[in-house]
This record gives structure tokens, C-alpha cells and sequence, in this order.
């Protein structure tokens, strides 16, 4: 079977492996032009998994195949694609395997896909620290700064909280990534049934939870985002958790409660939005560093993420009824500076 005859009955077929290997040899003999305009022929085609198949795997082979003229054709696929899901992931391949000379040269493409270089733009800048030097890089940073995208607010480098970032690793046939988060040894803090702390609960900021939407919105998530303001100044610890009457911590069961680095934090809030939970794939490096740090700003209590670098951190877990204890945990507190306000975010998941 050629490329050519490719499409002939594969609506029919019960199995694409062949297929897969017919368009990864084709990407590896550097045969980018043949591939797009087969990708061009499949989407006209009749719909069904099969085609929706292939069609993406064209997409990643393109990709993830090292070669400026594989780079050049994934980009030009990419920016005609109609599913925002498709067109993260086709920058976030790219990024991870094609070199920065393959890409730099299409930034002249941005206008004719400007969603796709944004995402691509912060792709880069999570696995090449220095990209945002290069003019082509800065002019596609203006351009997003005058159009009011969402991602204009990253900068084009990574800040030192954003130092133990998990980034996916991908192959032709699959991904593998990190998961900073889950079940932990538990420390066995004594609980005090009744125990309550003097505060008053605030209304929780709203993009408190944008790390971890995707959970609910995906999957079998749930989540809790409760902010307080303490009568006296406390420290963040067990003690101060159990005593909020946080849902999360209701009923029988240990509570781990240790502090944290900002690194630490921004590692388990940038997972837990770039690459998901069960069901769900994430949004992505660009929009998952978007959605980190607006909820470490929403836990800092702040306007800017910086704010939250005075503040105190912890991240717990616990072997309540409310957590699943699969392998999708996650607990984070912050305490303000005079120890008075106390934001917190919880979040579960199962398969």
C-alpha cells in the first residue's frame, strides 16, 4: 500500500496500524509534501474514527519528525485545524522534538495562525529558556500583547518559581509525563474531632480553581477553593487545616500537611492543568502555565503572581472519604504575610 492508495477503504479497516507505519516511513524519508496533501485528501473524506485516526497521526508525525520541511507542513496542517485541543498539541509537539532553527523561520506564517504560534511561543519558552531573545519570537509577543490574547501576559522566560516544571515527553505512538501529586506516606497528625478555628470564610477568588477545572470538566473531578480570614494569627499547619472545617478534611482519616517551596507549588499546579487528570489530557504547556499561575495568584491572594512569593505554603493530603486516593491528590494552602488570611484549593479525581 502506497500514500496514494491509502485512502481507499479505510473507513472499512479494523485496525490502522499499517497505516500508522505507511505515514511515520513517509515522514522519515522526509516525504512532508506527499503527507500534508494526503492529510488535505483524508479531511474530505467520509467521516469515522478511522480517518479522525490517521489524520491525527499525520499531524504527529509531521511533528515529531525532526526536518524543516516536516516542521513546515505540521505548522501549515495545524493552523487550518478546527478543534483548539488539536492545535495545543500540534505546538507542544513541535516544541518537544522539532529543532528551534526548524521553527523560527515559519514565525513569518503568525498571521495566518495566530493561535497556534501563541501556544507554540510558550511551548518554546518552557523548553528553550532563552527563546524570547530571537526577534522573530518577540515580534509574535508583541502582536499577541496588542491583540489582548490570554497568553500575553506570560512572559517570553520562565521565572525562578518555574524551575521544576514536568514537561510531557512524546512519541509517535504515545506520551509519558509526570504526576507530582497523589497519595502520600501519611504522618499520622492526631485529629481533634470538633476542633474550630476563629475565622470568618471570604468569598473565594474565582480563578482559584483554573488549575484544576479541567479535572471536573474532563473527568470525575471535584474540587474545593475556600478562603478565610483568621481572628488572630495562626500558623499553616494540621492544626489550622482541620480546624477551617474544610470538606476535604471532614470525617475519619489521616491528615499530611508539610511545607512548601513556590517551585514545588507551581510543579503540582502546572501538571495538574497542562496534563490533566483520568479522563482528561490537560490544556496543554502554554495554556496549563496560564492557568498555574492564576491560581497561585488567586491562592496568594494577590493581583500579580509575584505576590505570591511572600507568602507561606504548605501542600497536604489526607485518607478522608472526599479523596479518591488514586493517583490524583492535591492540596495547597497559602498564608499571608501578618498570618491572618488563608486561602486553600482541594481537588480529586478517579478513572
Amino acid at each position: 500500500m502506497s500514500l496514494d492508495e491509502l485512502p481507499a477503504g479505510l473507513h472499512e479497516a479494523e485496525d490502522v496500524t499499517r497505516h500508522y507505519d505507511l505515514v511515520e516511513r513517509a515522514a522519515a524519508e522526509g516525504r512532508a509534501g506527499e503527507l500534508y496533501e494526503l492529510a488535505l485528501t483524508l479531511r474530505a473524506a467520509e467521516p469515522g474514527w478511522q480517518r479522525d485516526a490517521v489524520l491525527l497521526h499525520i499531524q504527529q508525525a509531521l511533528a515529531l519528525t525532526p526536518g524543516p520541511g516536516n516542521a513546515a507542513c505540521a505548522v501549515r496542517l495545524a493552523a487550518t485545524e478546527q478543534l483548539d485541543s488539536r492545535v495545543r498539541l500540534a505546538a507542544a509537539q513541535l516544541a518537544s522534538a522539532q529543532p528551534v532553527d526548524n521553527l523560527l523561520p515559519l514565525y513569518e506564517e503568525y498571521e495566518q495562525a495566530p493561535e497556534l504560534f501563541a501556544c507554540l511561543t510558550q511551548e518554546l519558552v518552557l523548553r528553550h529558556p532563552d527563546i524570547g531573545q530571537h526577534g522573530a519570537v518577540r515580534r509574535v509577543t508583541a502582536h499577541l500583547a496588542d491583540a489582548n490574547h490570554p497568553l500575553a501576559i506570560l512572559p517570553p522566560a520562565l521565572l525562578p518559581f518555574e524551575d521544576a516544571l514536568d514537561l510531557p515527553s512524546y512519541s509517535l505512538r504515545g506520551a509519558s509525563y509526570a504526576i507530582p501529586f497523589g497519595p502520600v506516606e501519611r504522618s499520622g497528625f492526631p485529629r481533634r474531632p470538633g476542633h474550630q478555628m476563629p475565622a470568618v470564610e471570604l468569598l473565594a477568588p474565582g480563578l482559584l480553581t483554573a488549575a484544576v477545572e479541567n479535572w471536573v470538566e474532563d473527568s470525575n473531578g471535584r474540587i474545593e477553593a475556600r478562603a478565610f480570614r483568621l481572628a488572630m494569627p495562626a500558623e499553616l499547619d494540621a492544626e489550622l487545616l482541620e480546624g477551617l472545617g474544610l470538606t476535604c478534611l471532614a470525617g475519619e482519616g489521616e491528615v499530611t500537611v508539610r511545607a512548601a517551596t513556590l517551585s514545588e507549588v507551581m510543579r503540582v499546579l502546572f501538571a495538574a492543568a497542562a496534563t490533566g487528570s483520568a479522563y482528561g489530557s490537560g490544556r496543554g504547556g502554554a495554556y496549563g502555565r496560564l492557568l498555574a499561575w492564576q491560581s497561585m495568584t488567586a491562592l496568594a491572594g494577590g493581583t500579580r503572581v509575584e505576590d505570591a512569593a511572600d507568602r507561606t505554603w504548605v501542600l497536604f493530603d489526607a485518607s478522608t472519604a472526599w479523596f479518591y486516593q488514586v493517583a490524583w491528590d492535591v492540596g495547597i494552602a497559602a498564608l499571608d504575610p501578618d498570618r491572618l488570611l488563608v486561602h486553600v484549593l482541594a481537588a480529586t479525581d478517579t478513572d
